[in-house]
């Protein structure tokens, strides 16, 4: 974990200390498996909900890194953005830094097709499982 980056989040209000909380982060490693699992299983049938399962699989694998060790994203627009950040600077050097580089990219894609009609492919649900099992694992470990 890379104290200088999470120091200048904290500076800048992109993320703000709290109390740790290990059952949260328990509940949402669970969730995260979860949605994993049904994100591989709908992915034939239903790729834009395969899609997001996966997304938010990563999404609350890194929340449950930030509950176990005491830290929230600010409450204001962006905090999917500001959990990518997190976890750029928080799982570093694990060798998944594709996979948390990918966050962000799929977050976009999310929005485009949430907000923008944009269609989600078989391909970008492959791929983001991909990124999520990386993610989901190496939270695992870290929490372990």
């Amino acid at each position: 974990m890379s104290s200088e980056k999470l120091a200048t989040l904290l500076a800048e209000g992109a993320i703000e200390r709290v109390k740790e909380d290990r059952k949260a982060a328990d509940l949402n490693l669970g969730s995260a498996e979860s949605h994993l699992r049904s994100a591989e299983a709908v992915a034939a049938d239903d790729s834009e909900g395969a899609f997001v399962l996966a997304y938010d699989a990563m999404r609350k694998a890194i929340l449950a890194h930030m509950q176990a060790n005491g830290f929230r994203v600010s409450a204001r627009p962006g905090a999917h953005y500001r959990t990518g950040l997190y976890a750029l600077s928080a799982l570093d050097e694990r060798g998944i830094d594709e996979h948390l580089a990918a966050f962000d990219d799929l977050r976009r894609l999310r929005n485009k097709s949430e907000y923008k009609a944009v269609r989600v492919e078989e391909t970008d649900v492959a791929e983001a499982v991909v990124h999520a099992r990386a993610i989901l694992d190496a939270v695992k470990v870290d929490l372990s």
